[in-house]
C-alpha cells in the first residue's frame, strides 16, 4: 500500500521541477495562467523555489488537474516534458486514484513474470520496442537495457572496463540475468496496478505475439489473474486476433458497464469508481443522457445497432417507425447547432432507406 498523501506531495515536487526546468521567468506567468496555478510572492526566490511554493499552496484538486493536463498537452513552446517525467506524473495519479491500494499482489506479479522466464516474451519485437508503450526504462533507474544473446537469454553488458583499469583491464563477459531479476530491478512490485496491467496486456498483444503463443500466454496468465479476481478480457481485435485488457472479474455487486455516454441535454457529472474495470458512475444528470451499455461491436457502431439498442431500452419493436422517430427526436434534443441537426436527419433518412 502506498501513502496517498506522499504520492500527492511527490506530484507537487515533480510539477514544480518540470516547469522550472522547461521555462524561463519571461514565459512562466503564461504557463501558470494556462495551467491555472496560483500566484505567490516571488520576492527573493529562485525559479525552482518559487514554483515549489506555488504547488505547495495549490489545492489537491488543482494539482491533480494540472498533472492530467500536462499528460495530455503541455502548453509551453520552449520544450516538452520528458517521457520519464510524464511517467512519474501518471504513476502518481494512478496511486492517488486507487487510494494507494495495490489489488494485484506481489506474489501474483512474481508468478506472472516467472511464467515467461524461459521465453522470448518480447515476441517479434526488440526489447526496446516491447517496453516503449509500457515503461520508459530510465524512470526506474535501470539505465542500460540487457542484450538478447544468441540463446535467447538476457545478458547485462558491462561498460568499457578500461575506463577504470586502464591498460591492465581484461575483457569481462556479459553476465546472464534472469527475467525475474530484471523485472525486480525495474521495480515490478512498486508499480501501481494500472502500470502492471499495461505490462500484462503488452505480453499478450497480437502486435507482439504470434497467434499460437498468444493463446498459450493468455491461458497461463489468465489463470493467475483469476486468483486475484482479475481476468484477461478480449475487448477488440487487430488483424483478426483478439486484443486483451486486464479487468476485474464480474461479481454480483458490479454495475453495468458504461461504454458510451452520449446525447446529454445537460452535462453529466461522472466519477470513476474503478478504472481497472471501467466502472463509471454518473452522479448527476443521469436522466439527461443516454448510456450505451453493450460491449463494442466487432465492426462499426451503426445507426441500425443504435436503434436496436434504443428499442430494447424502451421495450418496443425494432421495426416500429414511431420508435425510430422518437429516438431521432431524443438525439436531436441534445444537439447544439442546426448543422448538427441536419446531419443527423440525413443519417437517419439514409439508414431507413438502406
Amino acid at each position: 500500500m502506498v501513502n496517498v498523501q506522499q504520492a500527492l506531495e511527490n506530484l507537487r515536487d515533480s510539477i514544480a521541477q518540470v516547469i522550472a526546468d522547461l521555462e524561463v521567468w519571461n514565459t512562466l506567468q503564461e504557463i501558470q495562467d494556462t495551467l491555472g496555478l496560483p500566484k505567490v510572492d516571488v520576492s527573493g526566490l529562485g525559479k525552482h523555489k518559487y514554483l515549489r511554493k506555488v504547488t505547495a499552496v495549490a489545492s489537491e484538486d488543482t494539482i491533480i488537474r494540472v498533472a492530467q493536463q500536462m499528460l495530455i498537452s503541455y502548453p509551453g513552446t520552449r520544450a516538452q516534458p520528458s517521457d520519464a517525467d510524464l511517467q512519474l506524473f501518471q504513476d502518481a495519479l494512478w496511486w492517488i486514484e486507487s487510494r494507494g491500494i495495490q489489488q494485484i499482489s506481489n506474489t501474483c506479479r512474481y508468478r506472472i513474470i516467472e511464467t515467461v522466464e524461459d521465453t522470448c516474451f518480447w515476441g517479434r519485437l526488440t526489447l526496446r520496442e516491447f517496453f516503449a508503450p509500457v515503461i520508459p526504462i530510465s524512470v526506474y533507474g535501470c539505465g542500460s537495457m540487457p542484450e538478447v544473446g544468441d540463446d535467447g537469454c538476457l545478458y547485462k553488458v558491462f561498460a568499457d572496463i578500461s575506463v577504470f583499469f586502464g591498460e591492465k583491464s581484461r575483457q569481462i563477459k556479459p553476465s546472464r540475468i534472469s527475467v525475474a531479476k530484471y523485472f525486480r530491478e525495474l521495480g515490478l512490485t512498486e508499480w501501481p496496478d494500472r502500470r502492471f496491467c499495461l505490462l500484462v496486456e503488452r505480453l499478450v498483444h497480437p502486435e507482439v505475439q504470434l497467434a499460437q503463443n498468444q493463446r498459450v500466454l493468455v491461458e497461463r496468465l489468465d489463470e493467475l489473474l483469476q486468483q486475484e479476481d482479475f481476468e484477461l478480457r478480449a475487448e477488440g481485435s487487430q488483424a483478426g486476433l483478439p486484443v486483451y485488457k486486464v479487468r476485474k472479474r464480474a461479481t454480483a455487486a458490479c454495475g453495468v458497464p458504461k461504454y458510451i455516454i452520449f446525447a446529454a441535454t445537460e452535462k453529466p457529472d461522472i466519477v470513476i469508481d474503478d478504472a481497472l474495470d471501467m466502472n463509471i458512475r454518473i452522479v448527476r444528470h443521469e436522466d439527461k443522457c443516454l448510456v450505451y451499455d453493450r460491449p463494442p461491436p466487432a465492426g462499426n457502431l451503426t445507426w441500425t445497432k443504435l436503434v436496436e439498442w434504443w428499442c430494447k431500452q424502451t421495450n418496443k419493436p425494432s421495426n416500429d417507425e414511431e420508435t425510430r422517430r422518437e429516438f431521432g427526436e431524443r438525439l436531436q434534443a441534445s444537439l447544439q447547432s442546426e448543422a448538427e441537426r441536419v446531419f443527423l436527419l440525413l443519417i437517419s433518412e439514409f439508414s431507413s432507406q438502406s
